[in-house]
């Protein structure tokens, strides 16, 4: 299993859950890979990439075929692709596995001009799925249910992580994210990273870590269609 990697050109993206009765992101995900593959960029979805815990089958026998597809002309190009495992597509583990064309990973240490990038999805920092996995997983199931009876109640979710996130905000004074991501984003930093990357929350944001290292998330595309972009040694959170 590959952790440890060189890459001067790489784009991360996390959570598209395709397969979700509220993901909408196929033909945007596609387009993205040829643009990656055309500007010679390295590819890493950062978990979550398919959805197993909510699944739609009509779902996602429509959304996978086309997105392995294209990612499959741009390996044919040269551009190697990694996926790094999430909560939701665990159980796909041994399917993406098997399919041989990922280089698949719990997470990635990518090396590139100097710098030191950590890229991991971050449920396991995430202290509901962690000290109460039954629960996190009834809830997931629960959630699943709801969307297929109605997609659109996603969006009411998404107000009540922004609502959320603000009452945290006046609280610890940490806008987005959940105090553990941040505390974990610290950790990691001290062991001679310049950056770290999660995904899992889909809170996009940058952010200033206390010894000079960056906190980055590119969000889900379910939300909005955001990345990030490690070219040379700079670090940048760019919309496609």
């Amino acid at each position: 299993m590959i952790t440890n990697i060189d890459s001067q050109k790489m784009v991360v993206l996390s959570d598209l859950h395709l397969g979700n009765p509220f993901s909408n992101v196929r033909n945007k995900t596609v387009s993205f890979i040829q643009w990656a593959a055309e500007n010679q960029y390295d590819i890493c979805l950062n978990g979550d990439g398919f959805e197993i815990s909510q699944v739609s089958i009509a779902k996602m026998t429509s959304d996978a075929p086309e997105v392995l597809q294209s990612l499959r002309m741009a390996m044919d190009k040269g551009i190697r692709v990694y996926y790094v495992v999430g909560n939701h597509d665990i159980l796909f583990e041994h399917f993406l596995h098997d399919w041989g064309a990922f280089k698949l990973a719990p997470f990635l240490n990518v090396t590139q001009a100097n710098k030191r990038i950590r890229i991991e999805h971050g449920h396991l920092y995430d202290p509901f799925f962690v000290f109460s996995p039954r629960l996190y997983d009834l809830s997931t199931w629960l959630g699943g249910l709801v969307l297929k009876l109605n997609p659109s109640l996603y969006r009411l979710w998404i107000w009540f992580e922004k609502r959320r996130s603000e009452m945290r905000f006046k609280k610890s004074g940490i806008k987005g994210e959940h105090p553990d991501f941040i505390e974990a984003a610290k950790e990691i930093e001290l062991r001679g990273f310049d950056a770290i990357i999660f995904g899992h929350t889909h809170h996009k944001g940058r952010e200033i870590l206390l010894n000079g290292g960056v906190y980055m998330n590119p969000g889900s595309w379910m939300l909005s269609s955001t990345y990030i972009c490690l070219e040379n040694g700079k670090f940048s959170l760019e919309e496609f």
